[in-house]
């Protein structure tokens, strides 16, 4: 876990080799960034309960069937995840159900233990997104400590 924490540090913007295509990115994408700490459960179960943070579960329908989900958290599937962040925001809230959170809004991402959700918190920052946390341990943690889950209805 130390090397996903410290993976910022680790490579450092020095060691990125920066193809000549990124000189013609939009400017929203970046290919350097500072992570955010990571959320803890006290404080994200403190959030849900509030409303004030959207969590994002990047893990497969059908393990949101056999495990459950945070309540009001919302599924992309990590396997389509550069994509899907990348749609106009009426085609994403058409495909996925709710308004695509803007660039600046707290967003938590978790999945079943944290890997594939850093990986969706890489993705979010190099478009643009500034206040992305991961939640590591993610819904193994979130069970072990008894958290509330929910079970979406088959579609």
């Amino acid at each position: 876990m130390n090397v996903i924490k410290n993976f910022s540090r680790i490579i450092g913007s020095r060691h990125l080799v920066k193809p000549s295509f990124f000189a013609d990115a939009p400017k929203c994408f970046s290919t350097s960034f500072t992570l955010l700490p990571d959320i803890e459960f006290e404080e994200l179960k403190q959030r849900v309960e509030n409303d004030d943070i959207t969590v994002i579960d990047v893990r497969t329908p059908k393990e949101l069937a056999q495990i459950g989900m945070i309540p009001n958290s919302k599924n992309i599937k990590v396997q389509s995840f550069g994509p899907d962040i990348l749609l106009p925001d009426n085609e994403f809230a058409e495909k996925f159900g709710f308004k695509k959170p803007a660039l600046d809004e707290p967003i938590a991402v978790i999945c079943l233990a944290g890997i594939r959700a850093r990986t969706a918190q890489f993705a979010m920052m190099a478009v643009g997104y500034s206040n992305v946390r991961v939640y590591v341990g993610s819904m193994e943690d979130w069970l072990e400590k008894e958290g509330p889950v929910v079970f979406s209805q088959p579609v």
